[in-house]
């Protein structure tokens, strides 16, 4: 459920629209309780539906009047965050003018950065940073930044917009690893390579002790498809493994 809020006396004219849009009547505007089902507070449902909207005014008179533009649905998801899940690329907009903190986590610990990341462009990662997010906020449990993300998501144009962003390859979470680490757990050979060229240390341990050979793929090389195969030889050659041709 959502956190409570400071109770403050509402104008009649927003009360009746908050039992309104508990009652489950939209006078015309259905999207109201549809959009915004996933926070079943009324006044945050209400305010979540007026951005959605891109009513500003009404927004800011419920804010004024207790709404949250940092609350949390029940499900521990930032209103910030569930508008990018949700493709409201003007709401996301409307809502960070309203004063919404995007480096505030959802249940796992991911920002609003961090769900740009998951997304198939980076036009959410570009919008951010307009906003003036940092590039490297870090997950609010594990520490990781959203390159750890875009990574995890295969998502080449996120993984080349944060980079080009200035995103560090010498971070580390909170277990040790870096984004060096974290490119072989998923298999993606040509960022480890990208990352070894850009100076990420090879040698460079979690707190295992493990480098990032220890994750490094470790079959059969002829089945790696000729390009990742000649990124593989190389990324070998500098860390002091042999490989098969």
């Amino acid at each position: 459920m959502l956190r409570a809020m400071t109770r403050r006396p509402f104008p009649h004219a927003l009360l009746a629209a908050l039992m309104l849009a508990a009652s489950g009547c939209s006078q015309g505007h259905d999207s109201m309780t549809t959009d915004a089902r996933a926070f079943d507070n009324p006044a945050q449902a209400q305010f979540v539906a007026a951005v959605r909207k891109g009513d500003a005014t009404l927004a800011r008179e419920l804010l004024a009047s207790g709404a949250n533009a940092n609350a949390t649905d029940e499900a521990g998801t930032p209103a910030l965050n569930w508008l990018i899940r949700e493709n409201d690329r003007d709401g996301v907009r409307l809502l960070l003018d309203l004063g919404a903190d995007p480096t505030r986590g959802d249940a796992k610990g991911r920002t609003a950065l961090h769900e740009a990341a998951l997304a198939k462009n980076d036009n959410w990662i570009e919008l951010l940073l307009e906003h003036g997010v940092a590039v490297d906020v870090p997950n609010t449990r594990n520490g990781q930044t959203a390159l750890y993300e875009a990574l995890r998501s295969r998502e080449q144009k996120n993984i080349d917009r944060l980079l080009a962003a200035g995103a560090k390859l010498d971070v580390r979470d909170r277990s040790g690893t870096t984004p060096l680490h974290q490119a072989a757990l998923v298999n993606d050979i040509p960022s480890v390579k990208r990352f070894m060229e850009a100076g990420a240390d090879p040698r460079a341990t979690d707190d295992t002790g493990a480098t990032v050979e220890s994750y490094l793929y470790d079959g059969d090389p002829s089945v790696l498809a000729a390009p990742v195969r000649r990124d593989y030889e190389w990324i070998r050659e500098r860390i002091g493994g042999a490989t098969t041709h």
